[in-house]
């Protein structure tokens, strides 16, 4: 009879924890919160972080946000997405960097879990993939209006720096050159590479401005890198323009070459000057309370992926992880804050990029959007 006490008290006890389980869905957080692409795994916490605070809810259950630290290392982003997958989760939102996105993918196929990324813009990270989606626009577009721009200006002469251990940058590259070389009469003039390790790019760009290149296109990881080669290419007496794709914009850009940045164009995502749908001003509104400061694209993306993916999950009515992947996949007209969601047939948003230039006390301001 004590035994059968003993195990009632016992059972009594769980029940609360195992109902507490039960009203909670966990979503992993697939980010490089530490390490050299770490500002922008910040950049993206800082938008789900936020939507959770603002929508903390979805099927009358908790959102529960188990984050997975990449440590910017491919390696350890394997290791981060199989710990998410060990935690329970029902699907992931991340990464910033294509590459650590695909380095998690194979790990998450495996699972069977969903993948959203915001910005991982290579390709790669949903070509054949039966379970990562992405909710921006994809290199083969950006490298091609990056390129469009620069014939658009007059730009004959191009010097190319790429970041050549990271997948983003040498696709961006790539497919940025791919469309010059369709316009008699520009070319590539020069191509130097680097890792992001690199602090000193002299030799680089001495040999780069040897040949009196008009635009210098800077393909990198993460805008720290941009803004060394911003800041030395200026001290070296460059006076031409200078372009990169949405990895510059960040907050970086502008601690680290302060006023050099003055005219530096770059792609993103979204301009906070022009709202989009009726869920921009409140993101808006609620985003400068907290912070006290403007949102980055990439910022305002991670918000509604999130969005995207609970919206996935009310759609699906469910947290199996098959239901939700395959509402995620058929997504269509969602109202983000950063403007309308469908994805396509291979999982990928079809969206505008947005072209902005940098002032000298590193206000970004809109230069121009382009439909695809």
């Amino acid at each position: 009879m004590k035994k059968t006490i003993v195990w009632l008290l016992v059972l009594l006890l769980c029940l609360p924890m195992m109902a507490s389980a039960e009203d909670v869905i966990k979503i992993g957080i697939f980010e490089p919160m530490t390490g050299s692409y770490a500002g922008g795994g910040e950049m993206e916490m800082e938008g789900i972080s936020l939507a959770n605070e603002l929508y903390p809810e979805v099927l009358g259950k908790k959102v529960e946000l188990v984050v997975g630290d990449s440590k910017s290392d491919k390696v350890e982003a394997s290791n981060a997405a199989a710990s998410l997958v060990n935690s329970g989760v029902v699907a992931v939102l991340g990464s910033y960097s294509s590459g650590l996105s695909m380095s998690g993918a194979d790990v998450f196929a495996e699972a069977g879990i969903p993948a959203l990324t915001a910005t991982s813009t290579n390709p790669m990270v949903t070509q054949d993939s039966d379970w990562y989606a992405r909710i921006c626009f994809i290199d083969p577009f950006q490298g091609t209006m990056l390129a469009r721009y620069a014939v658009e200006q007059g730009f004959r002469k191009i010097a190319v720096v790429q970041e050549i251990e990271s997948e983003y940058a040498v696709g961006l590259a790539t497919y940025f050159e791919k469309e010059i070389a369709l316009h008699e009469g520009f070319e590539v003039v020069s191509k130097g590479n680097f890792v992001n390790t690199d602090q000193d790019f002299s030799t680089l760009l001495t040999e780069a401005l040897s040949k009196e290149p008009d635009v210098i296109f800077s393909s990198v990881g993460y805008a720290p890198s941009a803004a060394l080669i911003i800041k030395q290419a200026r001290e070296l007496g460059f006076t031409g323009a200078i372009v990169g794709g949405d990895t510059l914009d960040a907050p970086e850009l502008f601690e680290i070459a302060g006023a050099y940045v003055k005219g530096v164009i770059f792609t993103t995502f979204y301009d906070s000057a022009q709202p989009a749908t009726e869920k921009t001003e409140e993101f808006l509104t609620a985003y400068r309370a907290k912070y006290g400061k403007e949102p980055a694209g990439p910022t305002i993306m991670a918000y509604d992926a999130y969005l995207t993916l609970l919206n996935a999950i009310e759609t699906a009515n469910s947290t199996d992880p098959v239901a939700i992947r395959d509402a995620l996949f058929a997504t269509k007209d969602f109202v983000g804050a950063a403007g309308p969601i469908t994805l396509n047939e291979t999982h990928d948003a079809v969206r505008p990029v947005v072209f902005k230039q940098m002032a000298e006390d590193g206000v970004s301001s809109f230069l121009a959007i382009i439909e695809p």
